[in-house]
């Protein structure tokens, strides 16, 4: 089915409790009826996706290098990429190579249906709710869920958020808010701004309503901390400082104390896990008060770091992030040694990042990996509390929370190494490397966002904690975009000889292009624009090649993993 409504998702399709994907092709005599507190509850399950941004944010980011340009030797090798998208997406190219996972017509396309899923919800809570029977917290998730794919495809298809005034004239995206009953319709993406007020309503409604009562493990649904932590992040975006202190607080409270008890436990990793597997268990176990959200996503990561080595987290991009010391660390990252999967020539892998196996024929040995997203954690959310409190000129509680950040995974830990307010603007100087103090374009997006020489190494501090935080995440990309810092990308061609690539501050292309066939198709969705790019030598490529969703031929007795296209 080639229209709009396939990409838009609408609800005159059935959508089964079982999350079935295949319901365009239903009668919609035939569709659930969704007529009960329990039967809203199941369908809600099925609103959270296994579509994975993070591959494309990593690879578009500073955290990922060409190996196959010239190293610290001047060697150069001859690693194989994934796929070709992997290419287009690491030349900042429109990604038309590949429609499977950690693509952009993957993320569209799932995201949408979540929203979709969360509309037919609210349609449903709408009609008990007129019979007399409470639905808050039912609808408080159905809102959280709507709000939070919204936002995830604004940070990726949208420009960066500059402020209320200026970003009405950058393009949105279309905000469904209903359920949709007309077959080819044609949608607006509207701008920016009102995108962002759609978020926010439905996320400050769902706030007072959200409650944990009715979930069997909360950490797999928007519980009541999560979606605290999804305020956070959201006004963290939209630079509402205030916000940010309230949200951060409702998840970790205000008590030092306190606070280091909900977050990540290095001892209790160093001390239980034996093995990857066991390392893998800790970062998703979902009894640990560090994770707040947990969304397992297919995803083929681990492939793309392990044996298809050509992009990888690598060189320079490791280097100045784990390797090169800290404010309060010599040497190498104290956390990097309980994380690390692989480290080799071709670069490393932590070990939240690392797959399962859904296996789905034993015989023939082939299955799919997925991962499992830490899409909130404390850690991370602690972080934004400290930003809030750096640009509310709270300099010293900032350094607390840094601090406590620091030692959750054995820096700063000691006398002589705690993180006192002295040393953030002694490592964090003017002059030092780009990688640890890249300019940032903060008042060329925004002439109010302000930030004064004081502030200004303490946030350099706050960027390079949460660049380690969220490594093959994908939010390194998320801040990137909104402090305006430019990246540089040398793309190797097929003798090893680079091609300079250059990101502007206000680059078109930090906009990642929306997929290829819905600007094809009939829904009337515009395309991002790409009149201001930073380089007019795109990469040329063969034909674009198409490939759905492969699965992975796994042989675990020759430790080798292969595709099955």
């Amino acid at each position: 089915m080639k229209s709009g409504l396939k990409y838009i998702l609408v609800s005159i399709v059935v959508i089964t409790l079982s999350g079935c994907k295949d319901f365009l092709d239903k009668n919609p005599d035939m569709r659930a009826t969704i007529d009960s507190k329990e039967k809203v509850q199941l369908l809600l399950v099925s609103a959270y996706q296994d579509c994975n941004y993070g591959m494309m944010c990593e690879l578009s980011s500073d955290n990922m290098i060409d190996n196959n340009t010239p190293d610290e030797q001047g060697m150069t090798h001859n690693e194989e990429a994934f796929d070709r998208a992997d290419e287009e997406c690491f030349a900042w190219e429109p990604i038309i190579s590949n429609q499977g996972q950690d693509s952009p017509y993957s993320l569209w396309n799932g995201a949408y249906y979540g929203i979709a899923t969360a509309n037919n919800a609210l349609e449903a809570i709408e009609k008990l709710e007129g019979q007399g029977i409470n639905m808050d917290a039912e609808k408080g998730e159905a809102l959280l869920i709507r709000a939070y794919y919204h936002f995830v495809l604004a940070q990726v298809f949208c420009m960066p958020f500059r402020n209320d005034e200026l970003s009405r004239n950058d393009l949105g995206m279309y905000y469904m808010k209903q359920p949709e009953k007309v077959v080819k319709a044609t949608y607006h993406r509207g701008d920016l701004t009102t995108l962002y007020d759609n978020i926010q309503a439905d996320l400050e409604e769902a706030l007072p309503l959200v409650s944990d009562v009715y979930y069997n493990v909360p950490k797999y649904h928007f519980n009541e901390k999560a979606a605290y932590a999804f305020a956070a992040r959201f006004y963290l975006i939209r630079r509402k400082w205030d916000k940010v202190l309230q949200y951060a607080n409702n998840v970790l409270g205000t008590d030092p104390v306190a606070t280091a008890t909900q977050l990540v436990n290095s001892d209790y990793i160093r001390n239980t896990s034996s093995d990857i597997e066991s390392e893998l268990n800790y970062w998703i176990d979902a009894s640990q008060n560090s994770n707040l959200l947990i969304i397992p996503v297919m995803s083929y990561g681990t492939l793309r770091y392990s044996s298809y080595q050509r992009y990888g987290w690598n060189r320079d991009a490791r280097s100045y992030m784990v390797s090169n010391g800290g404010p309060c660390w010599s040497n190498e990252f104290p956390g990097f040694t309980i994380w690390q999967v692989r480290n080799g020539t071709y670069g490393s892998l932590i070990s939240k990042c690392y797959s399962k196996w859904n296996i789905t024929n034993k015989v023939a040995g082939i299955g799919y990996m997925y991962n499992f997203r830490r899409e909130f954690t404390t850690n991370e959310t602690l972080l934004c509390r400290a930003e809030a409190k750096i640009m509310l000129n709270d300099i010293d509680g900032a350094v607390s929370d840094l601090n406590l950040w620091a030692q959750s995974y054995d820096a700063g830990k000691g006398e002589m190494n705690q993180l006192v307010r002295g040393r953030i603007p002694n490592f964090f100087a003017a002059g030092r490397n780009a990688q640890l103090v890249p300019e940032l374009h903060n008042q060329d997006i925004s002439p109010d966002f302000v930030i004064s020489s004081e502030q200004l190494p303490f946030i350099h501090c706050v960027l390079h904690f949460r660049r380690i935080e969220t490594i093959h995440d994908g939010l390194r990309w998320f801040d990137i975009k909104r402090y305006g810092i430019e990246l540089t990308h040398l793309v190797a061609n097929e003798s090893g000889v680079p091609t300079t690539k250059f990101l502007k501050w206000d680059d078109d292309r930090r906009a990642i292009q929306i997929p290829q066939d819905v600007i094809v198709s009939n829904s009337g969705i515009e395309p991002n624009p790409r009149n201001n790019v930073g380089d007019h030598n795109p990469i040329v490529y063969l034909a674009p090649m198409e490939r759905s969703n492969a699965e992975i031929v796994v042989s675990k007795t020759a430790n080798t993993i292969t595709r099955k296209n």
